[in-house]
This record gives structure tokens, C-alpha cells and sequence, in this order.
């Protein structure tokens, strides 16, 4: 009797794991989870945002200045 009572244990061990995953990897079925799956593709497809930096002085004025001014 102690092999059919490890096997129905195996058993019920494995309906108990399988059944939890199946809880946590399922789909959600709330009102909005389809909103927020189409908000999260067209996250992903979008274009970065542009940093907010100061734009760099341009080098071609500050080298004239110099040559006009002796090399200081």
C-alpha cells in the first residue's frame, strides 16, 4: 500500500505545481489589460527621448576667434 500512497502523493504534488503555475502565468483578464498591453508595444516601438542637454558651443567660431586674435 506505501508504493500506491507515494504515487497518488507524487500525483497531488504535481496537480498542486502545475495548478500554481498555471495561477501566475496566465493571461490577465481585467477590463484594461488589453490597453495596457497595446501601451506597452507602442512604448517599446517609439522613439527614445531627446535629452534635455544644452547644445555645445560650435568649434569653428571659437578657432577664428583665436587666429583672429593672435593664438591666445
Amino acid at each position: 500500500m506505501s508504493g500506491v500512497a507515494f504515487l497518488l502523493l507524487a500525483v497531488v504534488v504535481a496537480a498542486i505545481g502545475s495548478l500554481i503555475v498555471w495561477i501566475r502565468h496566465r493571461k490577465p483578464t481585467h477590463f484594461m489589460a488589453s490597453v495596457d498591453d497595446f501601451q506597452r508595444e507602442m512604448d517599446a516601438l517609439s522613439t527614445p527621448p531627446v535629452p534635455s542637454t544644452p547644445p555645445r558651443p560650435v568649434r569653428g567660431v571659437q578657432d577664428a576667434e583665436k587666429r583672429r586674435l593672435g593664438g591666445r
